[in-house]
């Protein structure tokens, strides 16, 4: 098996960090960052049941949210390296149905030519059943189900 390094740049470090310092505080926020900073096709791989999905126009946060549930993030660490950053978190508030949320997740965050190209979630499975039930498959279900307009 061969390892690849790729030589790390103060350039790429820089856009990185960029995309990083715009599109931060509209997670925080749970709102989407500006349009420019995602490039087309921009998908999101979930750790939970392994499947990866276009992210939408409406974060999945504010629609847990608007079906009832009090969230915000707390706990945010960023790492920028070329290429990308490491965003870690917690998600903490109460699911829609009144039960205590407290979600470790890390997401890998690759930055190609200054715009988000993809995201790696990986949060607790066990934690993320008070959002999303038992099923692996809701959130799978809901991001399938889920249109923008």
């Amino acid at each position: 098996m061969e390892i690849v390094f790729d030589q790390p740049t103060s350039e790429g470090v820089q856009a990185a960090y960029e995309v990083a310092r715009q599109w931060l505080p509209a997670f925080v926020a749970g709102k989407r960052a500006e349009e420019h900073l995602y490039a087309p096709g921009v998908s999101t791989w979930h750790n939970i049941g392994e499947w990866e999905a276009p992210i939408h126009t409406t974060p999945s946060r504010t629609r847990r949210v608007n079906a009832g549930a009090v969230l915000g993030i707390d706990e945010v660490k960023c790492t920028v390296f070329d290429g990308g950053f490491v965003l870690q978190a917690v998600t903490i508030g109460t699911s829609a149905d009144g039960q205590p949320v407290r979600v470790p997740t890390v997401l890998i965050v690759t930055v190609t030519n200054g715009q988000i190209a993809r995201f790696e979630e990986y949060a607790d499975s066990a934690a993320s059943k008070a959002l999303f039930g038992e099923e692996v498959d809701a959130i799978r279900d809901e991001h399938a189900n889920f249109t923008s307009e």
